[in-house]
């Protein structure tokens, strides 16, 4: 990871646009591997994909944040990082971490910025189902459907629109997460 690239991407984005609204954090890795052969490579790579960057972005954004009205972060964690998934560790401790940064911004950013997450569960993108890591069982989903984008972009608009909200993570998961 090159953390100067990311600071002259956000200095790039806050000189042409001169503030940021509304910064998402949404993008991320995800790999099925079991605990015995996850190696240093494996957890640098997910945690500069999945933690770091978007740690860094939101540092780098906050000066162009604090020229909004009502600037907002949103991090797009994981169900992962909520639930304990034995085969997913590098993606859930990332995941987790997410979360974790997500409170912690929150609390730190107040009370010009506001920072929120939302916790996807099973999203299936059309046309791309083969590409999906592994679907979770339709009885595990109590509202018995697989999500879409366009259920994480609603998501995203509540937190947009709801500017007495911040410190939370949203799941969007059809209820999996009683399971």
């Amino acid at each position: 990871m090159d953390i100067k690239n990311i600071r002259t991407t956000m200095d790039k984005v806050g000189a042409d646009f001169k503030k940021i609204d509304v910064l998402v954090n949404n993008a991320g890795i995800i790999q099925k591997i079991d605990f015995m052969d996850i190696t240093e490579e494996v957890i640098d790579r997910f945690m500069d994909i999945n933690l770091k960057a978007p740690l860094f972005i939101s540092q780098f954004s906050v000066k162009y944040l604090n020229k909004s009205k009502e600037p907002l972060i949103i991090n797009i964690a994981s169900l992962g990082g909520l639930q304990n998934w034995a085969n997913y560790i590098p993606y859930g401790i990332t995941k987790a971490g997410i979360i974790k940064l997500t409170y912690l911004l929150a609390k730190r950013l107040a009370p010009k910025i506001r920072v929120n997450a939302v916790a996807p569960g099973t999203i299936i993108i059309k046309d791309e189902e083969a590409g999906t890591p592994e679907k979770t069982p339709m009885k595990k989903i109590p509202l018995e459907k697989y999500g879409s984008p366009d259920d994480i972009i609603e998501a995203v608009i509540f937190l947009i629109n709801s500017p007495y909200v911040t410190g939370q993570v949203i799941p969007v998961d059809g209820g999996r997460l009683l399971n």
